[in-house]
């Protein structure tokens, strides 16, 4: 049974190797990714796409949407990651 999750994220502090490593990170987990801003989503299955989705962004606080059978183990990985990288590049 698949489940729906979702919260709010800072993309604030992705560099450009981040945002590959974000990437990366969500390609390995078992979910589908998704990002949403202000009427834009992204589905996180094409490194291009991601990279335009950021770099398009106003306001960098956007909302992620996991889905899957492991969508909470999933959104802690994805939590932990980004947490990381806002303690580590402070705004």
């Amino acid at each position: 049974m698949k489940h729906i999750l979702s919260c709010r994220v800072s993309l604030r502090s992705l560099t450009m190797v981040k945002t590959v490593e974000f990437y990366r990170l969500c390609r390995k987990v078992k979910s589908n990714i998704y990002l949403f801003n202000h009427e834009m989503t992204c589905e996180v299955n094409s490194l291009a796409k991601l990279i335009s989705f950021i770099l398009t962004l106003k306001n960098p606080d956007s909302l992620i949407i996991i889905e899957g059978k492991d969508a909470t183990s999933d959104q802690e990985c994805i939590n932990h990651f980004l947490n990381l990288q806002t303690s580590r590049c402070p705004a």
